[in-house]
Parts: structure tokens; C-alpha cells; sequence
């Protein structure tokens, strides 16, 4: 089974939250693979590049195949596009946290929810930044 994350991770470091999602698909699945969104705008909900997210995800993480998956003009062909790439990958489980795709995602693999580590958000940690800077 191939535990699959789809994310933004738009967050200068890795937040528990995120830990505790990547480490319990890892002891749960034979393998991980991250695939993380591509906006084609820079604004505050995505400041950093796919390099930069790669690199801080690898720093903790080096066993994990990481790719990119682009933004699409509506959910429906995002879940499509979502699910042809997931087809490459050997009984794939998606895995999720809270604010994640799950309320969008209509295609046909199983969703994993793993319960969120309390007061950590990517979204609260941005909006922090935005007014700091």
C-alpha cells in the first residue's frame, strides 16, 4: 500500500501536524509519496516555491518520493487529474488532516483521516507571517 499526502505545505518549517501525518502514513504503509500543490500565483497562501517545500520536507523526511501536482480550474478536474496520476502508484491511500482536500475530493480512492495534533495550523502560521512582515 502506498500512502499517498496530498498538501500545499506553504509553511517555513514543518509544523508537528504535519510530522504526525507524514510519520503515520510511514509506519502504516510500505510506502509514502507527497505530492504537493502548485498554484500558479505567489501570494501569501503560497509564498514559497516547490524547491524551497521539497528541501524542508526532504531535510526531515528523506525517504518519502515527493512530486507536484498542479492546480486546476475547478475541483472536478483537479479529483480527475488527481486520480490518473494516482493510478501509477501500487494500492493507494490517501491520507489527510483537517483543512485538507477530503471536502472537495470526489474520486475513487480511499481517504485515511488521521486525527490532528491540536493548535497547529498552516493557515494560522501564514496569516502570522503576513502580519509580522
Amino acid at each position: 500500500m502506498t500512502g499517498v499526502i496530498v498538501g500545499r505545505f506553504q509553511v517555513p518549517e514543518l509544523h508537528l501536524g504535519h510530522i504526525h501525518l507524514i510519520t503515520t502514513a510511514l509506519k502504516e504503509c510500505d510506502d509514502v509519496a507527497i505530492l504537493l500543490g502548485v498554484s500558479n500565483v505567489i501570494d501569501h497562501r503560497n509564498p514559497y516555491s516547490l524547491m524551497t517545500r521539497v528541501n524542508m520536507i526532504k531535510k526531515i523526511f528523506p525517504q518519502t518520493v515527493i512530486s507536484s501536482i498542479q492546480d486546476k480550474s475547478s475541483d472536478k478536474e483537479w479529483c480527475e487529474y488527481l486520480d490518473t496520476y494516482l493510478e501509477y502508484f501500487k494500492d493507494p491511500v490517501l491520507y489527510h488532516s483537517r483543512d485538507s482536500f477530503k471536502e472537495v475530493y470526489t474520486g475513487k480512492y480511499p481517504l485515511r483521516e488521521v486525527k490532528e495534533i491540536e493548535g497547529y495550523s498552516g493557515t494560522k502560521l501564514r496569516e502570522q507571517l503576513k502580519t509580522d512582515t
